[in-house]
């Protein structure tokens, strides 16, 4: 138990999993920061659509995976809890107790919030959706994604629970075919059942390009057969212009600002 929160405080990126109402695996990937002790994330308004079924959940996955938050050649962690969902829709919680933090493993926050004038500026972005990971089981070791592309979660329902591991592909997962073999499952289920696969990528040391992709279908074996897929492996390498950036970054001020405004109305 002890282990998992310093690997939580020094990691740059982390997973967060769970269960929908409807018994569908979800994920994300989100900074990892640290809430007067308690591992969290502050996600900004722009994904509130993205969590809206954490909200109901009661069962919550935190993990680190990625090789490059982990030292030598040491074990991804999974710790799961009761989720903690906090609404700062004012931003005061996450600029006193959680800005730093964000500042430091996420550069791109900088141009956003490093100043009071740039908070003042971009005030959408100081907002934020809290989750806290509560009352966390004993952590549990999975194998490192030492390879964005080919590495990738592994997310199963138990019961409200997520069951999370981590297994590479060995097809590829980009391609229009309806399944995709799975290497390295851990304790595969002895009947089929719904299963998502999700893995990211960051640019380093700027972190301004972070993709995520995902697979969603039925695991039988170990063959997910695919009915959705959201973005793809490899994404980084088509790089961004210009105004691909300005874009970016005026869509992301739309969503936080939609975000925001949809839960300031009185419910």
């Amino acid at each position: 138990m002890t282990e998992f929160v310093p690997l939580w405080r020094r990691a740059i990126t982390a997973e967060v999993c769970w269960i929908d109402h409807e018994g569908h695996p979800c994920a994300l990937a989100a900074t990892p920061v640290l809430d007067q002790g308690t591992p969290a994330v502050a996600l900004p308004y722009s994904r509130a659509y993205q969590i809206a079924g954490l909200r109901s959940a009661t069962s919550v996955a935190f993990a680190v995976t990625d090789s490059r938050s982990l030292r030598g050649d040491r074990q991804g962690l999974v710790s799961v809890g009761i989720p903690e969902i906090i609404d700062d829709l004012d931003g005061d919680h996450f600029t006193v107790e959680l800005l730093k933090q964000e500042l430091i493993k996420y550069p791109p926050s900088r141009t956003l919030a490093d100043s009071p004038l740039l908070c003042r500026e971009n005030w959408w972005w100081l907002p934020r959706i809290i989750v806290r990971l509560r009352r966390r089981e004993q952590p549990e070791s999975t194998a490192p994604r030492t390879n964005p592309e080919r590495h990738a979660l592994l997310v199963r329902p138990e019961g409200i629970r997520p069951r999370v591991s981590v297994v590479e592909l060995t097809g590829n997962a980009s391609a229009d075919g309806d399944a995709v073999r799975l290497g390295n499952l851990a304790q595969p289920d002895p009947v089929p059942g719904t299963a998502l696969l999700f893995g990211h990528d960051y640019s380093m040391p700027d972190l301004e390009r972070w993709e995520s992709w995902s697979l969603r279908g039925t695991l039988d074996g170990d063959l997910l057969g695919v009915e959705r897929r959201t973005g793809e492996p490899g994404a980084l390498a088509r790089p961004l212009r210009l105004l691909d950036r300005l874009r970016r970054q005026r869509a992301l001020q739309r969503e936080c600002v939609r975000g925001i405004r949809e839960h300031e109305k009185p419910r």
